[in-house]
């Protein structure tokens, strides 16, 4: 069994190598990165001009994909998103 230690040690790893968030290859800004424990959050800013969603992209300090979700999401008149990633290192 990992250790919670080690496993908030990773978590603070994962949360110091963040660094860009794409959506649909384009960059949004990370508003907030937050750890608690053993769980990494990204929060990013809230998009206005974005009317369909295809993919979303967490990139590391080297432009290393961490994580990716494709999607095909039509994006309502009127709405932003913005987008919360929860990590949870276990």
């Amino acid at each position: 069994m990992i250790s919670q230690v080690y496993r908030e040690r990773t978590a603070t790893d994962l949360k110091n190598r963040i660094s860009k968030v794409l959506l649909n290859g384009n960059e949004t800004e990370i508003v907030e990165l937050t750890i608690q424990g053993a769980l990494v959050t990204v929060l990013t800013q809230r998009e206005e001009e974005i009317k369909h969603i295809k993919s979303v992209q967490i990139l590391d300090e080297q432009n290393n994909v961490i994580t990716e979700r494709t999607t095909d999401l039509d994006v309502s008149n009127n709405r932003t998103l913005d987008f919360r990633i929860t990590f949870e290192v276990v």
